[in-house]
């Protein structure tokens, strides 16, 4: 949600390629198993979680998950970043947090909205397990959406026709075939370069077959995702199983509209905090403007819902398939670290945002270390 150049445009966000910046996220559970100690020194590690938890006041309750098969809930810390979040079994909360976990469970129970509308377009979900949680409002669906696996296009939009090469090979792409030149995926599928911009697949006239490594982005993600409530923020997607770095999680989609319309959508739609614009701008220089934007307010996927975060775990990149048309490029989302189970995922709308050069719009309520305190576009 964020403006392409430097003319003023309504909130979009921006496509162009950041260097995200990173602090230590490499945290893990509250409660870990400890490998051949002693009961001794099981209880004197456990002393030690313990203790450093006494240093810090308890801001909520913020997500639960099942780690190896234990019941986990994370914990936010009063003052610090939501990067320093902690994970605790039901049985420390039990004996440290009991009125707070009471409250939480509770809630729960009584999730407010009915999310039947919700469940029943996810099932349209390509390869995903999408749930849903709303235990803050009674806020459902919202009206006149529609899920969608794929782009698609305005009238005023050209559909896209630079006719991309193919390749000869079979039971997968090989050494010195020319799509697999710049190879983009391991044999695991998770990106190689987590900073690149542009990447190119295997297109529907290669003869590679399906399996090919170079088709990711095509084949669709495999992330277990929860669309789940926040009080401050609206709707906001959490994973239900680790990601690692590198682990496509899911395409940008909507409706491919002109520049113009975005324009116009984008001051129609701000006051209502509404606009959901991604301008396809990772093929130009800062300064330009695209030609086209997606728009996900009415058609889109769960990428719709992802919030901003200053100190992000994800970004998107510039996907080619069936052409190579840099004004009408698709939008990956991948992983930039490992994300753990009950994490929000996050991407900054705004990636080229400079303080004293940017346009400040609406407060930012990302909760991370380094937030600007203020969306830029």
């Amino acid at each position: 949600m964020t403006r392409g150049g430097a003319k003023q445009r309504g909130t979009r966000r921006s496509a162009k390629a950041s260097v995200t910046s990173h602090v230590n996220l490499d945290l893990q559970p509250a409660h870990q198993p400890v490998v051949e100690s002693s009961e001794g020194e099981i209880e004197e590690e456990k002393e030690k979680v313990t203790s450093s938890r006494r240093s810090f006041e308890l801001e909520a309750i913020v997500g639960d998950a099942k780690i190896e098969g234990v019941q986990h809930f994370e914990i936010q810390w009063k003052g610090l970043g939501i990067e320093h979040n902690s994970w605790c079994t039901k049985d420390e909360m039990e004996i440290e947090y009991p009125e707070t976990l009471a409250k939480y469970l509770q809630a729960l129970e009584n999730n407010r909205a009915n999310v039947s509308k919700f469940n029943r377009l996810f099932q349209y979900a390509k390869g995903q397990s999408i749930s849903v949680l709303n235990t803050v409002d009674d806020v459902d669906c919202p009206e006149d959406f529609t899920y969608i696996n794929h782009n698609i296009y305005s009238d005023e939009v050209p559909r896209p026709c630079t006719p991309m090469f193919w390749c000869e090979c079979t039971n997968g792409c090989h050494e010195g075939c020319e799509c697999a030149s710049e190879r983009n995926y391991n044999k695991d599928g998770r990106l190689i370069s987590v900073g690149k911009g542009r990447i190119v697949e295997c297109g529907p006239l290669c003869k590679c077959g399906d399996e090919c490594i170079n088709r990711v982005v095509q084949n669709g993600s495999k992330a277990e995702l929860e669309l789940r409530r926040y009080l401050h923020k609206g709707w906001g997607v959490v994973t239900k199983c680790p990601l690692k770095k590198g682990t496509f999680v899911a395409e940008y989609v909507g409706e491919v509209i002109t520049t113009d319309e975005a324009e116009r959508r984008g001051f129609k739609d701000k006051p209502q905090g509404l606009t959901y614009l991604y301008d396809l701008d990772n093929e130009f220089f800062a300064s330009d403007c695209s030609d086209f934007s997606i728009d996900a307010k009415t058609h889109g996927n769960i990428s719709r819902f992802f919030n901003h975060s200053c100190n992000p775990n994800m970004n998107t990149h510039s996907i080619y398939i069936e052409h190579r048309d840099p004004r009408l490029h698709r939008l990956a989302i991948f992983a930039t670290r490992y994300i753990r189970i009950g994490e929000e995922l996050t991407i900054d709308y705004s990636p080229g945002a400079v303080e004293g050069e940017s346009v400040k719009t609406d407060p930012c309520h990302c909760g991370a270390t380094n937030c600007r305190k203020f969306m830029f576009f």
